[in-house]
């Protein structure tokens, strides 16, 4: 007999989903319009949203609460960008790292006001700050399984640290994005895109990204 308590809690799961989606979009709207994440108020968040502020709180704590399910949301979909690499490692194609860089790049300009905040609040509150790290930390490992398969089968170089790799190449992207997009018009993004490639092959692969 299936339990009477999982379609609600299945209910309540979708209607959060919806309503993590339409603050983000909400988020960065407001933000896009020049207001910093502090500046923002829950009643701001909430009509912009199109809800109401008790229904904000049946969901959220506070706003520290808010943008860290957000960052989970922007990061899940940075590693689906990376996946185009990760998910085709096996063909030692630079192509895929290319597709990724370009896919990660976009998620970050297009999500670029929730990481912008994300960074700033990190700086001030412990516990963003963790969130921050724990999911760089979870895109870290996934690319240490990529780079411990490639020193498996020989493509990659096997006096590379797996682990400290692939934390150094994920931190080195990050900020390369941080740092360099807000200030950057879009027609930068290929220049990053293609500099990131280079430096990433580089680092792991035993042939050149191109034949002369």
């Amino acid at each position: 007999m299936p339990s009477v308590t999982r379609k609600p809690q299945a209910n309540r799961q979708q209607r959060r989903k919806q309503m993590e989606r339409r603050l983000l979009d909400a988020t960065e709207r407001l933000m896009g319009d020049g207001t910093s994440f502090t500046e923002l108020s829950v009643d701001r968040l909430s009509s912009e949203a199109g809800i109401s502020r008790a229904s904000f709180y049946i969901y959220f704590q506070d706003k520290g609460h808010l943008l860290r399910n957000l960052a989970g949301q922007v990061f899940g979909e940075l590693a689906t960008g990376a996946e185009r690499w990760w998910g085709m490692a096996w063909r030692q194609n630079p192509d895929d790292v290319r597709a990724a860089m370009h896919g990660l790049i976009a998620s970050y300009r297009r999500h670029q006001p929730v990481l912008v905040a994300l960074n700033e609040m990190a700086a001030y509150d412990p516990e963003t700050a963790h969130t921050y790290r724990d999911l760089l930390t979870g895109i870290s490992q996934r690319m240490t399984r990529v780079i411990e398969n490639g020193q498996a089968d020989g493509s990659i170089r096997r006096e590379l640290p797996a682990a400290s790799t692939a934390s150094a190449l994920t931190w080195m992207v990050e900020r390369a994005c941080q740092q360099n997009l807000p200030a950057r018009p879009r027609d930068y993004d290929a220049e990053l895109a293609t500099t990131l490639t280079e430096i990433v092959w580089g680092a792991l692969y035993l042939k050149p990204t191109s034949t002369p």
